[in-house]
């Protein structure tokens, strides 16, 4: 179940705060909240730097469509013209910048990666799914697979795996195999054992990869391809 940010008069916490201090792993208030400043402020830069060159670019498309432009009658449609080919041109750039950034893989992160990899690189644009394991279970193994399968099939999206008890020291192995969807630098769903799927019986049957990313697109994280509203129809 997913619980939003908790707040009060101090600072808020993020789901992955309240999950750290359960188990005994966050003492300092101080550091939750120096966290969340700084990733505010850094959020905050980025989207600054981003609107202001996006200004930029289009003033100076602009320029150059009113310097272009002849005097006379024509000028209007000149400039429109003009204009609708630079946001056809902008449009293709980010659909190459989203090409280029496809992942196609599970990710091993470590805890000291895991700020960068998971919390910051989760943006408005990215899903990031992080599954906690340990080695020698089949319910594991299982959704190791299947996780394997939908990072290849689903390229936009990013997936990653750690070993539980150095994601979360004192994390109850019998809360595995765990999956959490990171989006906008925060959890969005949490997945805790099987039994949402109704157990390992039932996700290990041929349709279990169906279940698996039925749940995992009822939050977005994986942008719907045309053979999954086949599969819905069906």
């Amino acid at each position: 179940m997913y619980h939003p940010r908790k707040e009060n008069a101090r600072y808020d916490t993020t789901e992955w705060d309240e999950l750290q201090k359960k188990y005994g792993n966050l003492d300092s208030e101080l550091g939750s909240d120096r966290y969340l400043k700084d990733l505010e402020e850094e959020t905050r830069a980025i989207g600054d730097l981003l609107q202001k060159q996006e200004k930029e670019e289009e003033r100076r498309w602009s320029q150059r469509a009113m310097d272009m432009g002849d005097e006379d009658d024509e000028a209007d449609e000149d400039e429109q013209t003009f204009m609708e080919n630079y946001r056809q041109r902008r449009l293709e750039e980010m659909r190459a910048a989203a090409k280029a950034a496809k992942y196609g893989e599970v990710y091993d992160i470590s805890a000291d990666s895991f700020r960068q990899e998971v919390t910051d690189a989760a943006t408005e644009s990215l899903f990031v799914v992080v599954y906690l394991y340990r080695d020698g279970r089949a319910d594991c193994e299982l959704v190791n697979n299947l996780l394997i399968e939908l990072a290849k099939k689903y390229a936009n999206t990013k997936f990653t795996r750690i070993y539980y008890s150095n994601a979360i020291p004192n994390y109850p192995e019998a809360h595995l195999p765990t999956i959490l969807v990171y989006h906008k630098h925060d959890i969005v769903k949490q997945i805790i054992t099987l039994r949402e799927f109704g157990g390992y019986e039932r996700i290990a049957k041929p349709d279990g990869m169906k279940l698996l990313s039925k749940s995992l697109r009822s939050v977005g994280a994986l942008q719907p391809l045309e053979e999954d509203e086949e599969d819905e129809d069906e």
